[in-house]
């Protein structure tokens, strides 16, 4: 059996990152746990697959065009019919591993969390995601609570870890725009 510090470095070999994202978390009951599965709501694909070359290829690369912009739009609704957009703005500190946030709250080591969050790679994508708590700390007057994503598919982490990255090298141009003074 693995101990928890085993299992702390095994959720630190991902990359994280504190970001301020739509969220929310439920306790999911005893009932719910058994038919828990995180699931992508929008269209995360980064390689969109086109139609084939026809003879015609300004007709072509429009159609492709067209199909990217629809693919787009029906994400979004898609997106706002699950009500993504309107959860409230969190601090979480995220990676492919879990994740981190404050709570008022309390949730106790063991607990399974309804993750609800909306990352903004490029295009928006909204996560149900799920997590086992295995770590609860009184912080002040709230909890820092730390979550280990269960019941993950890797394309939906690999999604996770695109964003990190993502999120990532927008710092660094930040950083690099600020000390070159533009």
């Amino acid at each position: 059996m693995e101990g928890l510090e085993e299992k702390y470095k095994n959720m630190r070999e991902h990359v994280r990152i504190d970001v301020r994202v739509p969220f929310a978390v439920r306790l999911l009951s005893d009932e719910e746990k058994q038919n828990i599965v995180s699931t992508v709501i929008g269209h995360y694909k980064f390689d969109i697959v086109s139609m084939k070359e026809s003879s015609d290829k300004t007709l072509t690369e429009w159609l492709n065009t067209i199909n990217k912009k629809l693919d787009s739009i029906i994400s979004l609704l898609t997106i706002q019919q699950h009500g993504f957009y309107e959860l409230p703005l969190s601090s979480i500190n995220i990676s492919g591993g879990g994740l981190s946030f404050l709570s008022e709250k309390l949730y106790q080591k063991g607990d399974i969390l309804e993750i609800k969050l909306l990352l903004d790679i490029p295009i928006p994508l909204g996560l149900y995601l799920y997590g086992e708590v295995i770590r609860s700390e009184k912080k002040n007057n709230k909890f820092d609570i730390g979550v280990k994503f269960i019941k993950i598919n890797e394309e939906i982490q690999d999604c996770i870890i695109r964003y990190v990255l993502y999120k990532e090298k927008q710092i660094i141009i930040q950083t690099k725009a600020i000390s070159e003074g533009l």
